[in-house]
């Protein structure tokens, strides 16, 4: 699975742009809007964390500039009736933090705006992960980017989501590292 990748913007095209890594494999991730209408011309370097979605009949990147962006992508999606297209919208309309905060807010009307999101779906995706994006509402930070980024790691290591959720608002967000939030996590679920 592809999770990062840098390089020279070969082309942009409508809905994505065309990566050209060091090693000279082009890659053709789909961006949202904003990042696509931002000064993204050919020639300019460029890094992305990436999600892999893989079907049937094709496999598709997703770029992000942040790992907030990602990891708000990969909640969305995770959502039954949410696909990578219709994430996207939602991440075209909206800034990472504005999804996250309208879903914390439960604000099913202002979801709904977005292209191919009805109310039935914006509902659920408010029930889903309104208590889990509490825990961050600012998706857009470099600490919003550690949160994901521990939750993650903490996820991989083998312990259950719902208990990692649960522990993060006890780690101090002025920590000096990721490995003192790492440990401090580590001792927290320990003593569960």
């Amino acid at each position: 699975m592809i999770g990062y990748l840098e390089g020279e913007v070969a082309a942009v095209l409508n809905d994505s742009v065309l990566l050209l890594t060091a090693g000279g494999v082009g890659y053709q991730l789909h961006l949202p809007f904003p990042q696509l209408a931002s000064p993204v011309a050919a020639g300019t370097r460029v890094k992305y964390y990436v999600v892999t979605v893989v079907r049937e009949d094709h496999i598709s990147l997703y770029g992000f500039e942040t790992l907030a962006g990602k990891a708000l992508f990969e909640s969305l999606t995770a959502v039954s009736g949410i696909g990578p297209k219709a994430a996207m919208a939602m991440l075209s309309a909206f800034s990472p933090r504005q999804v996250a905060e309208a879903i914390v807010r439960q604000d099913v009307a202002l979801l709904a705006t977005t292209p191919g999101i009805g109310k039935k779906i914006a509902s659920r995706l408010c029930v889903e992960l309104s208590d889990r994006l509490a825990l961050d509402t600012t998706a857009e930070s470099p600490a919003g980017d550690s949160r994901g980024e521990l939750i993650s790691a903490l996820t991989n290591l083998g312990f259950p989501e719902k208990d990692v959720l649960t522990i993060m608002h006890k780690i101090p967000l002025d920590l000096p590292s990721f490995s003192d939030q790492l440990k401090q996590a580590l001792a927290l679920l320990g003593k569960n």
